[in-house]
């Protein structure tokens, strides 16, 4: 499955360097990044977040070794589904 979506603006990508991958997780779309080597740490984020709420601690974890994985619940960050608005946190939770 091919997934489009728009990215960050200009500004934000400047903070959010990381490449975007993607994840068809029961019917959805969800993004998230894996970055780094090593014993994996991963940063989830609370509702209405997405996972720039870690911009600052993704550098220094995986320059310290680690594994870096920051999923977005579906429906927040990017991309957006186009359904978002079917979304309700009992179906935005169970694919993490």
């Amino acid at each position: 499955m091919t997934y489009s979506a728009v990215g960050p603006s200009p500004d934000v990508r400047t903070q959010w360097p990381y490449s975007p991958r993607f994840a068809n997780v029961n019917g959805w779309c969800m993004h998230y990044i894996d970055e780094g080597e090593g014993d994996p740490v991963v940063l989830l984020h609370g509702n209405p977040t997405w996972g720039f709420l870690y911009r600052d601690v993704i550098g220094p974890l995986v320059k310290s070794g680690r594994r870096v994985i920051v999923p977005n619940m579906v429906g927040f960050g990017c991309p957006k589904s186009p359904h978002a608005n079917r979304l309700t946190l009992s179906t935005a939770i169970p694919p993490i």
